[in-house]
């Protein structure tokens, strides 16, 4: 049987031979996949596998089962229930790396870090385009590479990023949406889900991702490091600019608020993960 290579990524080289995906590796994969290996024990469904690496050095993977939700978006992708799910899956994700203890100094994508208590293992591109559904139901979350340390609350303003969107007409309207979404009902069905954290919080702390991200780009990318350097060549910067100038235009009583509080503490492990529970999938290998 052939490799067949998957389309959607734009940073690694992708294929599938049966029930196993070959990406491209790096010194990041053992952190990746050590991570991978604690969220299988611990019954996370939404994790590929972990499978070893291959003679060319690549990556491999368990293949799940679902559609990548690509723009524009399915329907489901416009009700509060996917909000919801998405929300949950994040939450349980936080709680359940809570604990992981990995060597200090562990080589990520983004470089060496410590992992210090009270951090999360954050995904770190969670776009709903590395989510995948099955009908109205979120199954998996893939692309783990730039997964590392860090706090919860930078996922959760990455996610409410993405998934409200809070990112410009030109995306809303890529997503589907007929006119604006409510931004603000949308936002405030993340945060009552995950809770602990008001949607102004959140806002403020996008800004401040955004101005961050820019900043690594340029670094990154002055250092000729990749994928940074194909970041900046394709007008990240000034995209995100764009992106933050008009949050500021939507949104400007929110993008001056306080520093969340959740930029500095974890969620608790024990809270809401029984309801999480409730709606998750059985484990899957095969995604389709």
């Amino acid at each position: 049987m052939q490799e067949q290579p998957l389309t959607g990524g734009a940073i690694n080289a992708v294929t599938r031979r049966g029930n196993i995906v070959y990406r491209t590796g790096g010194p990041w994969v053992p952190a990746i996949h050590a991570v991978l290996d604690y969220l299988d024990a611990r019954g996370f469904p939404y994790a590929p596998k972990a499978l070893g690496v291959d003679e060319q050095g690549r990556e491999l993977i368990s293949y799940l089962p679902g559609s990548s939700m690509m723009r524009p978006w399915q329907p489901v992708m416009f009700t509060d229930q996917a909000l919801v799910q998405a929300t949950r899956m994040l939450r349980e994700l936080h709680a359940a790396t809570l604990d992981l203890v990995l060597p200090p100094e562990t080589d990520w994508r983004s470089g060496p870090a410590a992992k210090p208590a009270g951090q999360v293992i954050r995904h770190g591109d969670l776009g709903p385009w590395n989510t995948l559904w099955q009908g109205d139901r979120l199954t998996g979350l893939i692309d783990w590479d730039f997964a590392e340390p860090g706090m919860a609350i930078t996922d959760l303003v990455q996610l409410a990023l993405y998934f409200v969107p809070l990112r410009g007409e030109e995306h809303w309207r890529a997503c589907g949406f007929p006119g604006p979404p409510d931004f603000r009902h949308r936002l405030a069905v993340i945060c009552d889900t995950y809770g602990g954290i008001e949607p102004h919080e959140v806002v403020a702390e996008i800004v401040r991702l955004q101005e961050t991200a820019m900043e690594e780009i340029t670094t990154r990318a002055a250092e000729g490091r990749y994928p940074w350097t194909m970041f900046l060549e394709n007008g990240e910067v000034a995209r995100t600019q764009a992106e933050v100038a008009w949050l500021h235009s939507t949104l400007p009583e929110w993008c001056a608020a306080p520093v969340p509080a959740l930029a500095h503490d974890h969620p608790s492990p024990s809270r809401g993960i029984d309801d999480m529970r409730k709606d998750r999938p059985e484990p899957g290998c095969i995604r389709e």
